[in-house]
């Protein structure tokens, strides 16, 4: 306990409270001598004491401690980058049980650990096994639970919610996810446009525009992210499904999201290409396919510093202030393997597997 302020932090708490040696003694169950021995760095509660006396001055046990993270956002997302390309270059157990370590050291260093958690939701995959990589995600989904219900950081612990279901989606825990979603209120009204507004009537117009217009993208974002899942809900009705699929293609247009935001739009069109394919309908699957080809080869795609951004001006520094940053969730290599894995092991695109242009497109990926 040599680097906690274990003493300083009891003696300065017991004086803001205004109590006695022998008050929080008494209250402890312990001598007045054993709390004086405490404040003098002459000896430590027993760990069982710890609990009760966080709680007594309404703190957590970390802050009684004195203990703090030794690790900054910046340095946090700069490990993160590093972990992500060694996860491209060494064994997956190898960096795997590297980020345990990590998890461990900094256990609550909250931003450390949702990027953790985020290194293993996007490199599972890796551990090929089967069971391992369940086991992956499901250390995932326990890490983001935690941060979710200790986090006092609201935005960090609203995506450890939408992360951890997304690691029960992966494992099939269908009912954990609907006891942890239902109850989520979605008619209220949003509050980023109460904070606008009130930006607003301080004249601050420009911090108004920012919250707004970040708004209006995550909504499109999302609104495209339902449309795209909504086709799965209409796999026996295909006129339902083109109709989605023609006012998925408009908007996308409609916001220029090829320039905007192109990453967005890969899980779109491979998810579309899919449904196309699990049809038969050859030239609609190829036509889409070759479009996540496209945005793939594109070496710049993924540098948010080349997108034109005209409408959504405010986004690159709203990405740059996101807990992920603009640090890719893997390698472009890693990216360009797992893409072309899809197309040669998804059953569905066999039926454009004797098409020349199926061929051509592996070869604009491996090239």
């Amino acid at each position: 306990m040599e680097n906690l302020n274990f003493s300083s932090n009891l003696l300065y708490l017991r004086k803001r409270k205004r109590v006695t040696q022998e008050d929080l003694a008494n209250y402890l169950g312990v001598t007045k001598s054993a709390v004086s021995k405490w404040e003098l760095n002459q000896s430590y509660p027993d760990i069982t004491l710890l609990p009760i006396i966080a709680g007594y001055f309404d703190i957590s046990i970390d802050e009684i401690l004195g203990y703090k993270p030794l690790m900054n956002d910046d340095e946090v997302r700069k490990l993160y980058s590093e972990l992500i390309k060694e996860f491209s270059k060494e064994k997956f157990d190898v960096v795997y049980e590297k980020c345990l370590q990590y998890e461990k050291k900094y256990y609550t260093c909250y931003f450390l650990q949702f990027h953790l958690g985020l290194l293993y939701c996007n490199h599972a995959y890796l551990a090929i096994d089967e069971e391992k990589i369940m086991e992956v995600y499901n250390h995932a989904a326990e890490v983001f639970e935690r941060i979710e219900e200790n986090c006092k950081n609201a935005n960090l612990a609203k995506e450890a919610l939408s992360l951890k279901s997304y690691c029960n989606l992966v494992m099939g825990k269908c009912d954990e996810i609907i006891n942890d979603l239902k109850s989520v209120n979605q008619t209220s009204m949003p509050v980023e446009n109460i904070l606008s507004k009130a930006y607003l009537i301080k004249g601050d117009k420009e911090k108004a525009t920012k919250i707004l217009q970040i708004s209006v993208f995550n909504n499109f974002m999302n609104s495209l992210q339902s449309m795209t899942d909504i086709l799965f809900c209409y796999d026996e009705n295909i006129e339902k499904q083109e109709a989605y699929i023609d006012k998925i293609v408009k908007i996308i247009e409609l916001l220029d999201l090829k320039n905007e935001y192109p990453q967005a739009l890969l899980n779109t069109f491979a998810q579309i290409s899919l449904i196309y394919g699990s049809k038969g309908n050859k030239e609609n699957c190829i036509k889409f396919l070759q479009k996540c080809v496209d945005l793939i080869s594109n070496k710049k795609v993924f540098d948010l510093k080349e997108n034109k951004n005209k409408i959504f001006d405010y986004l690159p520094e709203f990405i740059e202030e996101m807990s992920i940053g603009k640090i890719r969730p893997r390698t472009e290599n890693l990216i360009v393997e797992s893409f072309v894995d899809l197309m040669k092991t998804n059953q569905v695109f066999e039926v454009i597997r004797d098409d020349i242009r199926y061929e051509n497109m592996l070869k604009q990926l491996e090239s």
